[in-house]
């Protein structure tokens, strides 16, 4: 960790991450990588996605125990928002979950991640004071990328009516996500992209006198928002503050589809103070997506996880490929062209959290992570409910 403090600019991407990504890869680097994958995975491990719970796309846990829940370390940041996303067009069901109770929480919304700044504490180990925007991505399996509807529009709500002339056209559904509002819904009278706006804003002017950083991650479809509200807080200067000093923008996305065209990879190729890099494991279908007329924007990391030798025999399971432990897994061990060797030993129990992928000789349960008995609880007259939420203010 003293490393990273120490290094924090530069693993973030100041130099394009020049000589980092070589065979084989910085061991710093994995590290750091791993760190905001596990703050990106933060966003399924509360999620509740049972359509059965009247708190059906909602987070699981409070702001204040989120991290301490998840079995990240509470004492590294303090989450300061969630915020919610919703649509004005039809989408996948992976996408938004929506509630069969006739009490739920919302029939419009869902909660699509969290902000967090690191503490005093923090702030230490970090190297600096960090302002981390997590994603989330899609919980259930790969059907909605062949579901989705590849049509692109114009991205004027990040880039304005024109640039050069020429407004930028971005992913529909994604961009539709990103921006979307419902005077319906006491969660979306704002959209996600403002909700996140409004409070970076917020952050960045309460720590204008500090050596600030603004990390952004995702996996799967919350790559793709991760992709573009990183785009956005560097291109419309939300990284900027009242002093005049502009913090450095990254984002760490697992996953990720393409999210524009040509005229998007040039806008973004253009922001000096923007890293991003894509972390693709070479057999996961979702980074293809869209083939024609898109573009990749950022540096890449190939991650071959087929090599590993702790997983089971079935490497071209779409679902071994794209799951995000099992990305953490191929960046603790991906060693090019050469063998899979483990560098970082991040707990291999953590490979089986949400899918059976580890070798049975291991002893370690498939998808492991759940409630105790799936969050039903039993009554004081003997009776069983389903309460899968904790008491906070949603």
């Amino acid at each position: 960790m003293a490393n990273m403090a120490e290094k924090w600019e530069e693993l973030s991407g100041k130099n394009n991450w020049d000589g980092l990504l070589d065979d084989p890869l910085d061991v710093d680097l994995r590290r750091y990588i791993i760190q905001y994958g596990e703050l990106a995975h933060v966003t399924y491990d509360t999620f509740i996605s049972d359509p059965k719970s009247k708190n059906a796309g909602a987070s699981r846990y409070s702001m204040e125990n989120l991290l301490s829940r998840a079995g990240l370390d509470p004492l590294k940041y303090k989450v300061t928002k969630y915020f919610y996303a919703t649509s004005s067009i039809p989408l996948p069901s992976a996408f938004l979950v929506k509630s069969l109770s006739r009490e739920a929480w919302s029939k419009e919304s869902n909660f699509m991640g969290y902000i967090a700044v690191a503490t005093d504490e923090g702030k230490v180990s970090l190297g600096r004071r960090d302002i981390v925007i997590a994603w989330r991505g899609t919980i259930q399996t790969l059907e909605w990328v062949d579901d989705l509807e590849f049509a692109l529009v114009k991205g004027t709500k990040i880039f304005g009516s024109s640039w050069l002339h020429f407004t930028p056209l971005l992913h529909h559904g994604f961009y539709n996500i990103y921006t979307s509002e419902d005077p319906k819904s006491r969660f979306n009278q704002t959209s996600a992209r403002d909700q996140v706006l409004e409070e970076v804003k917020r952050l960045v002017e309460e720590y204008k006198h500090e050596e600030v950083s603004i990390t952004v991650t995702g996996h799967s479809l919350g790559a793709s928002l991760a992709t573009l509200n990183a785009v956005d807080i560097a291109y419309n200067g939300i990284n900027k503050s009242s002093s005049g000093k502009e913090f450095p923008v990254t984002a760490f996305v697992f996953a990720s589809p393409k999210v524009g065209e040509l005229l998007f990879q040039n806008a973004v190729s253009k922001l000096e103070h923007l890293h991003i890099l894509r972390i693709h494991n070479v057999f996961d279908i979702v980074p293809a997506y869209p083939a024609i007329g898109y573009f990749d924007v950022g540096k890449v990391i190939m991650i071959d996880t087929t090599k590993s030798t702790y997983l089971k025999h079935h490497p071209l399971d779409p679902h071994t490929q794209h799951n995000l432990e099992g990305y953490l897994h191929g960046i603790d061990g991906t060693q090019g062209s050469g063998d899979f060797k483990l560098e970082v030993h991040r707990d291999l129990a953590l490979v089986n959290r949400v899918w059976d992928i580890l070798k049975d000789e291991y002893l370690v349960p498939g998808a492991w992570w759940i409630e105790k008995n799936k969050a039903m609880v039993q009554q004081k007259d003997g009776t069983w409910l389903l309460m899968d939420g904790e008491d906070y203010d949603l």
